[in-house]
């Protein structure tokens, strides 16, 4: 494979909030400016951020501490720089890598470059997330994975709703695992685009649902319920205002797995559930799946 140009960078450290004031400090310096986001463990979303300015060539290291250190000043933030050099790489190999298949519970998750390579007695699932979540590799999509593989062994349910489908694996994770009518569903129409290729890639077209929906309440989604198993991986506070729809959906001695949220958000989520809707029966927490700082929680109604 042909490798990529080799590079040199500078970087500022800097919160989230200053970041556009930062880029615009530096205006059109080095070949490009750009930033990241610095993942922080257990955190949805990190408040630290860096600035990035890249080189084809070495820079003066000299020159630039002097002017980030200006910048940081004009800020009022800690200057805290870091310069590095990035070696030319192969990147198709690189990414191939960092998007090796997964294994969660009985499925294995994987892209084109890795077709033909399902284990023997896995359900393969071909995942293109393109601009959507969902590639599996997140703690709390492993999660959903897990629960929904042990729940259709016990009992495959009739039917399903994946609530915010983000690319749509747990839906065809489902549908694989032997549930009846599925449907995915997601408030941001570009999922759902990428949810119905996915569809298509794996064969399941005809056997899931995808549709634009920003509430449980969705007079479509009420009219295909009640469901033996509605997946909801979002994140705690949209899971709290959805607390009364989402249960509402659940069939009779049906389950509802949530997920994203954090381990201290648990108490909170349970306290919401537990409390919907008594007068059709409540939602009692049968298990909690932890991952890497990430709960997993899988209710059930009573029959």
């Amino acid at each position: 494979m042909p490798l990529s140009p080799e590079f040199w960078s500078v970087e500022l450290d800097v919160p989230v909030d200053l970041v556009p004031a930062a880029e615009e400090m530096l205006g059109d310096a080095g070949i490009a400016v750009s930033s990241y986001e610095v993942v922080r463990p257990g955190m949805a979303m990190s408040p630290d951020w860096r600035v990035q300015v890249l080189f084809d060539a070495p820079p003066d290291e000299k020159d630039w501490r002097a002017r980030l250190k200006a910048v940081a000043t004009g800020l009022d933030i800690p200057a805290v720089i870091r310069f590095a050099h990035l070696p030319a790489k192969d990147w198709v190999r690189h990414t191939n890598t960092l998007n090796a298949p997964i294994l969660a519970g009985r499925f294995f998750l994987y892209g084109a470059h890795d077709a033909g390579q399902v284990p023997p007695g896995a359900l393969g699932i071909l995942l293109d997330a393109g601009l959507a979540f969902g590639t599996g590799r997140a703690p709390s999509t492993f999660g959903c994975l897990q629960a929904i593989d042990d729940l259709c062994r016990v009992a495959k349910p009739r039917r399903m709703l994946d609530m915010g489908t983000g690319s749509g694996v747990l839906a065809m994770a489902a549908a694989k695992a032997g549930a009846g009518a599925v449907l995915a569903a997601d408030i941001d129409p570009v999922a759902v685009d990428v949810t119905r290729n996915n569809l298509r890639l794996n064969g399941l077209s005809s056997r899931i649902g995808a549709l634009t929906a920003s509430r449980p309440d969705d007079p479509r989604l009420r009219q295909a319920g009640p469901y033996d198993l509605v997946v909801a991986n979002i994140l705690a506070e949209p899971l709290c205002r959805m607390a009364t729809g989402l249960s509402r959906l659940v069939a009779a001695g049906g389950h509802l797995v949530l997920s994203g949220l954090l381990a201290r958000e648990e108490r909170l989520i349970v306290a919401r559930y537990r409390a919907a809707n008594p007068s059709i029966g409540g939602l009692s927490l049968a298990r909690r799946i932890p991952r890497e700082g990430w709960h997993t929680l899988v209710f059930k109604r009573r029959a």
